[in-house]
């Protein structure tokens, strides 16, 4: 983590005007691929802190300047689930308490950015609001099989104050109400945020998949079988491998393009339709069931060597299946509301 803020890998989509880098949005997704061959954990860490940086620059220019004003590499962990509560204070701002999960880096964070429902007249508004390391306690639950490095624990708040401008809701994100684009214009900022999210949860897949790949091919090059075969000569075992790669690549490319063309129509000032947005997001979410499918056959096909916990095999397998577990990957739910959007049945989802 000291390394990556040396190095500015956290400042890639934060705005110039903040001390940022102000990247291409695939930049960071490149970059947690290639993190992600060696370490899953190391990668989905980095795409999701940097997200949140882009998400914050959405915010008021004040919320961003409570942050970065002071320390231009100060980082973000978050927890988008709806997990807290807004209730307004009769001097303005409001006061927020919940519990939220899976927050990964938090341990490294110096704020938050969490989900909430604003009260008021109506109904609750749903948003996000961000909040310094300082008011947030960590509940250290993050004992899982894989993805262990994140450090995805659970935090709470007990009545913070949070000022008005530190909330942006939703629906105003949605339909690009951000009070942030008005200082943050360049084109990066015009992206669909929800987009960048499935990503940051599933490009890591593609990285760890091809890591393991790669394992798997330094192990068995030279290796024999029970049965005296060289495994490298084994005609299934050549089909798998060929298959994998073959299928990263695709995969690849898909992701790349499906970014390129939401870019693109950024930089010329057009919004991407949703029904592209529907598309494009559920090639995102169906990345990491593809890939842990790929990576069971990978693990099957190593025998029983790769079940010591020291196989670098069983690790990446381990963290796919993690990966595979998120919210955000469970691409059947987005396929079922794509499909009936096709029927002319679908209702308003922000979450595109």
């Amino acid at each position: 983590m000291a390394s990556f803020r040396e190095n500015g890998f956290f400042r890639v989509l934060q705005p110039r005007g903040f001390g940022g880098l102000e990247r291409p949005a695939i930049t960071l997704f490149r970059l947690q691929a290639v993190l992600a061959e060696a370490d899953m954990s190391a990668g989905w860490v980095l795409a999701n802190m940097g997200v949140v940086s882009f998400h914050l620059a959405l915010f008021s220019p004040q919320a961003q300047a409570d942050v970065w004003g002071a320390d231009a590499d100060a980082i973000l962990s978050s927890s988008n689930m709806p997990g807290g509560r807004l209730r307004p204070e009769p001097g303005g701002g409001y006061r927020l308490s919940g519990r939220w999960r899976f927050s990964s880096g938090v341990d490294h964070a110096d704020w938050l950015m969490l989900g909430a429902l604003r009260e008021g007249d109506g109904a609750p508004q749903a948003g996000a609001c961000v909040v310094p390391r300082t008011d947030v306690q960590i509940v250290a639950d993050w004992d899982v099989a894989g993805l262990r490095g994140t450090g995805s624990h659970a935090v709470e708040v007990a009545e913070a104050s949070v000022p008005a401008h530190r909330f942006l809701a939703h629906e105003d994100r949605f339909h690009g109400r951000t009070p942030g684009t008005q200082v943050n214009t360049g084109p990066l900022y015009r992206l669909p945020l929800p987009q960048l999210l499935f990503r940051s949860i599933s490009t890591a897949s593609l990285g760890g998949l091809r890591g393991m790949l790669s394992a798997y091919l330094a192990a068995n090059a030279g290796r024999t079988s029970m049965m005296a075969q060289r495994i490298a000569e084994d005609p299934h075992v050549q089909d798998l491998c060929a298959t994998v790669d073959a299928d990263v690549a695709a995969m690849w490319r898909v992701l790349e393009g499906d970014l390129a063309e939401m870019t693109e129509a950024a930089e010329r000032g057009e919004a991407v339709a949703v029904s592209r947005r529907r598309v494009f997001r559920l090639n995102a979410t169906r990345v990491a069931d593809r890939c842990f499918q790929h990576a069971a056959d990978l693990l099957r096909a190593a025998g029983a060597s790769a079940l010591y916990r020291g196989s670098p095999l069983l690790r990446f397998f381990n963290d796919m299946l993690a990966a595979r577990q998120h919210a955000a990957n469970q691409y059947e739910l987005h396929a079922r509301n794509d499909g009936a959007a096709l029927f002319g049945q679908g209702q308003e989802d922000m979450l595109l």
